[in-house]
């Protein structure tokens, strides 16, 4: 009944990627001036209403003196005096060692509105960015490798990435549900590391690698795991992340890995129809929300059951149930059953060590029911007697 369970999922891990639990938005804070004229003010407005439309980035404009005054003080770039505005990018999962991503937005010679307007555009918009967001968005997921310094690496780590994502291809049939189309493989460049360093910055990678990273994208545009380099980047830690994206939804995966942080990105109508059509149903339903919450809020006894235990928050974690083949359906029922097993036989441990056998409970329990039964119709007699 389980292992039916697990098989009739509606939804797998991709599927839950698409869907907002209630992810919260990257902060943009844009520190200007107290003496702004309020022309100016009113323009840069206009632009980060126009640009973070239908974004996830949630911007404020605000003056050196009010955000003195406020918690926003901490963004506030030490050099900052009001001269020109400057912008700070904050990650949703800002904590005292992540770094937040600072943005020009004056350059001599060059009016404020069009130096602005591209600074702040490049937050969501930018070349490479675009174009593996259309094969995150299209396909099972997107092994993404940030080259280093070393050629060869680079093209070990590729070669390494292709082998993987063959191997997840040929799985496919067999998954749950279907997923059409294959992983792939992208890459970004040493040369244009410059051009996509918001994009990078939201994935945790600060600044320009000397040796090849990875990173796995799904969903919407989320990024699942660490990110890979040293001696965490091999075939078996790519593999072991890329599968976790085929599993139903209900494996008992913690939710974070399911709901990894996204890159800042446009998100609008056309793409949610997109999306929509080629999932089989709105993520952007309230209902759909519902229904998702309530599975990964119950979990399953089905595929990867305990699987959170397996993976843990740690990359060695993972592995460790990658390579022992704890991940597939059969396995994780064997585990519930054995732990089932051990429970009942503790239970029966210490019935037996009480100095009572488990036939003596039974006896027990069965006399004291006809004891019960059996006073009932006397007190009843007794009430009668004039």
């Amino acid at each position: 009944m389980q292992h039916s369970q697990a098989i009739c999922c509606r939804f797998n891990v991709r599927d839950v990627g698409f869907v907002d639990l209630g992810s919260k938005p990257y902060n943009l804070y844009i520190f200007i001036g107290n003496d702004m004229p309020n022309n100016m003010r009113d323009s840069l407005q206009s632009i980060c209403v126009a640009t973070f439309y239908d974004t996830n980035i949630k911007f404020d404009l605000i003056s050196l003196s009010e955000a003195s005054k406020t918690s926003v003080k901490d963004f506030i770039p030490p050099n900052f005096k009001g001269e020109f505005p400057v912008a700070v990018l904050v990650s949703p999962d800002h904590s005292p060692n992540k770094e937040t991503f600072n943005i020009t937005l004056h350059k001599d010679g060059e009016p404020l509105t069009k130096t602005a307007w591209d600074a702040l555009e490049s937050l969501v918009d930018s070349p490479r960015r675009n174009a593996i967001l259309e094969k995150v968005f299209d396909c099972y997921g997107v092994i993404m490798i940030v080259e280093g310094e070393n050629a060869d690496e680079n093209n070990q780590i590729r070669t390494i990435a292709e082998k993987v994502t063959s191997e997840t291809a040929a799985t496919l049939p067999g998954l749950e549900k279907e997923i059409k189309t294959p992983p792939v493989v992208e890459v970004i460049t040493t040369d244009q590391f410059e051009k996509e360093k918001a994009f990078l910055w939201s994935l945790n990678i600060f600044k320009k690698p000397p040796t090849s990273q990875v990173v796995i994208l799904y969903g919407r545009g989320r990024k699942i795991g660490p990110v890979l380099e040293g001696n965490t980047l091999n075939e078996a830690a790519i593999a072991a992340i890329l599968s976790t994206i085929g599993l139903n939804c209900e494996c008992g995966l913690d939710r974070k890995w399911m709901q990894g942080a996204m890159v800042p990105l446009k998100w609008d109508k056309d793409r949610k129809q997109k999306i929509a059509k080629q999932l089989g149903f709105n993520p952007e339903s309230p209902e759909i929300r519902i229904e998702m919450s309530q599975i990964l809020a119950k979990g399953s006894a089905g595929q990867g059951a305990h699987r959170s235990k397996i993976i843990g928050d740690t990359l060695d974690e993972l592995l460790t149930g990658y390579r022992s083949g704890e991940l597939s359906v059969d396995n994780a029922i064997k585990t519930k059953e054995t732990t089932d097993t051990n429970e009942n036989s503790k239970d029966i441990s210490k019935a037996n060590n009480s100095g009572i056998s488990l036939t003596g409970w039974i006896v027990i329990s069965i006399i004291s029911i006809l004891l019960v039964g059996g006073s009932i119709p006397l007190v009843a007699r007794r009430k009668n007697i004039p």
